[in-house]
C-alpha cells in the first residue's frame, strides 16, 4: 500500500534536513566571521496621530517613501551548513503623508539581533542561503516635520523579528559576496514626545522588506 502523501512528504523531508549538514560538510570550514552590508528598505504604510499645542493635527494612515539601511554581524560558522551570528542593524524610511496630508519625515530603527542561517551545498561558486532572527528593539524615532517645524517621537525596547533568504558568491578562500531580502517586523509601542505638549496618538508598526548586499571575511 502507497504511504499517504503528507507521510511520503514528512520522510522526504526529514530526509534532506538529515543528508543536506553531510553534503555541505564537503565544501564548509567551521570557523569565525565578520561582515557588513547596505540596502534598500521599504515598508508598508501604517497608522497614528499627531497633535501639538498651536496648529491643526494630523491623523489616520502614514504612508512611507524609499530608505536606506545598512549593518554589521560577528558569527560563527560551524561547518555542516549551519551559522548564528550577533548583528546590528539600523534602516530607516522617508514619511511622507499621514492621513492624506504631506508631511516631511521619516522613521528610523536601531535593532540588536540574533540571526541563524542554514546555508545549502554550494553550486559552482553560488551558495544559496535561509536565515530567521531574533531582536532587540534598541530604538525607533519617528520624526514628523509639518510647516517648518519639526518634532520627534521615540520609543525603546521590545521585540523584533525577521526573516532573510539570499545567497552568496565564494570570491575566495577568506572573502564572500552576498546578496538578500529581508522580511522584518518590529513590535508596536508608544512613542513618546521629544518636546512637551506634543502628542503622538496609536502605536504605529515599522515593517520593512529590504534588498541588501553584503560583504563577509571569514577568520
Amino acid at each position: 500500500m502507497n504511504q499517504p502523501f503528507k507521510t511520503r512528504y514528512v520522510t522526504c523531508l526529514t530526509a534532506v534536513l538529515l543528508l543536506a549538514p553531510l553534503a555541505a560538510a564537503a565544501q564548509d570550514e567551521a570557523g569565525f566571521y565578520a561582515s557588513a552590508y547596505g540596502g534598500v528598505p521599504a515598508a508598508p504604510s501604517t497608522s497614528f496621530s499627531e497633535f501639538r499645542p498651536t496648529g491643526s493635527g494630523v491623523g489616520g494612515t502614514a504612508k512611507f517613501g524609499g530608505g536606506l539601511g545598512f549593518g554589521a554581524a560577528a558569527g560563527r560558522r560551524f561547518g555542516n551548513g549551519w551559522a548564528v551570528e550577533l548583528a546590528w542593524d539600523e534602516r530607516g524610511n522617508y514619511l511622507r503623508r499621514v492621513g492624506g496630508v504631506s508631511v516631511d519625515g521619516n522613521i528610523f530603527s536601531e535593532l540588536v539581533l540574533l540571526n541563524g542561517y542554514y546555508r545549502f551545498p554550494a553550486r559552482g561558486a553560488l551558495r544559496p542561503f535561509i536565515g530567521a532572527g531574533l531582536g532587540y528593539v534598541v530604538a525607533v524615532d519617528i520624526d514628523v516635520d509639518r510647516n517648518g517645524s519639526e518634532q520627534e517621537y521615540s520609543r525603546k525596547g521590545g521585540v523584533a523579528v525577521q526573516a532573510i533568504v539570499g545567497a552568496e558568491y565564494i570570491l575566495s578562500p577568506r572573502w564572500r559576496l552576498s546578496g538578500d531580502a529581508r522580511w522584518t517586523s518590529v513590535e508596536s509601542g508608544t512613542f513618546k514626545a521629544s518636546d512637551a505638549g506634543n502628542v503622538l496618538i496609536g502605536k504605529p508598526k515599522y515593517r520593512p522588506a529590504s534588498l541588501n548586499v553584503g560583504i563577509t571575511y571569514l577568520f
